[in-house]
Parts: structure tokens; sequence; C-alpha cells
């Protein structure tokens, strides 16, 4: 299963509120980040195909030995040869520039106090997977980030539910409370360019439908920044 990323466009719909406390809030979109997922690192040995375009039951050889694959490991469970869970992992989208989401409000804000994630959505546009999806994690991290290490800064953003073989949904994606907080923490003192990245395991078994297909998800973050007008 490989994951492909490209930046739809993020681009910032600017909403302006301002309170007697001296404040404004500027509400802004980053726009759809999107990753692509294929089955071609869950390219299992034609010998574990069925005619019927399942999972074939293979006995394990001696002393439990499975053939050997280059993409998917397999052990032997109950006698027989089973491909083992796959965490898959790859960044969404490109570099978010909040600056430049903001661009429009400088002559406004003083300085960004905190920031708010009111809203993370995603879409399915295309599902053509044989086999559904657990839930896909989503995560944060600095520019210089290149995978999902907690000592590269990189922290849960949030988590897409999971998605049936075939599904095109949409809906909320369910925000990591304390990921969120470590974002605006990061976004007020110390960058302003991030960038995300998505995780999921693959878990298939002997009966399961064989992997084909591919899937086409985004996720688009709104946010609330609050500041001191100029």
């Amino acid at each position: 299963m490989r994951f492909f990323a490209s930046l739809v466009l993020a681009g910032a719909m600017l909403t302006l509120g301002t309170s007697c406390d001296g404040t404004i809030s500027v509400v802004f979109a980053t726009g759809p980040q999107e990753f692509q997922v294929d089955t071609s690192e869950l390219d299992l040995p034609t010998a574990f195909r069925d005619d019927d375009g399942n999972i074939r039951s293979v006995p394990c050889g001696p002393m439990g030995m499975c053939p050997p694959t280059e993409t998917v490991t397999l052990t032997c469970e109950a006698g027989a040869c089973d491909p083992a869970p796959k965490t898959v992992s790859a960044p969404v989208g490109g570099v978010i520039d909040v600056d430049e989401l903001l661009s429009e409000t400088r002559e406004v804000i003083a300085s960004v106090d905190s920031y708010t994630f009111e809203e993370i959505r995603y879409e399915v546009p295309l599902n053509t997977l044989t086999f559904p999806v657990n839930e896909v994690e989503i995560f944060w991290g600095p520019e210089a980030a290149t995978a999902i290490d907690p000592e590269l800064g990189v922290r849960r953003l949030g988590v897409v539910p999971a998605i049936g073989a075939g599904e095109t949904p949409s809906g909320q994606v369910q925000i990591d409370a304390a990921g969120a907080q470590e974002l605006s923490d990061y976004l007020v003192d110390r960058g302003r360019r991030v960038r995300f990245f998505a995780q999921t395991v693959v878990d298939l078994d002997p009966g399961d439908p064989f992997p084909a297909g591919e899937i086409r998800t985004s996720v688009n973050v709104t946010v609330r920044a609050v500041g001191s007008i100029i």
C-alpha cells in the first residue's frame, strides 16, 4: 500500500470578528490536503490468491516457515500463513504556511495569541479498495519533519474513522485535544510552517478479499486565530 501526497490548494477563507476586550479573531482554512493509497505495498504472492478473489489459506511449511515476500511479512498462525499487520504512513499535502494564509490580515492584527482548531473535515472522493481501511491517524509536525517521529516534534492531531471497502464517506475528524493545543503553542511561539502526515494499520487475513484498488482522501482544517488589534 503506497501513499501519494499532493497539495490541492491551501486557501484561506477569512472571517474577521472583534470583541470588546481589544482582540480580533480570524477564521481560516488550510484547504484540502490530499493523500492517495494503493495496494502496491501489499503485493501478496499470486499463490495466495484464490480463484474466488480471496486470500487463500496456505499451510505453513516445516517448523512454521512461510514463503518470503518483499512487501509483506507472513507469520504462521493456527497452521496457516497469515499476512502480518503492516503500518503505513506518509506525508499529506504540502507545507502549510500560516503567515501566508493570514497575509490579508496583517494590517489589522498585531500578533496572534492563540489558535483554536474548530473543525477538521475529511472527504473520500474515490475508493476502489477491496478491503476496509482501519482508522487513519492524522499528525502534524514542523516543516523539517520527514516522518512520524516524536523526536522530530511530530504529534497526533486527529483520527479519521474506519472506512469500509468501496465506501466514499465524508465527515468530521475526531480532534486530539492535546495534539491541537501543542500545535497552537508551536504556531504562537516557535514556527508558522507545518506539515501533516497520515498513518494506518492494514491487517489482512486468509479468507479476506485479495487486496486491490486505491483510495483518495483529503482533510481540511478550519482554524480560529485570536490576536491583538493594531
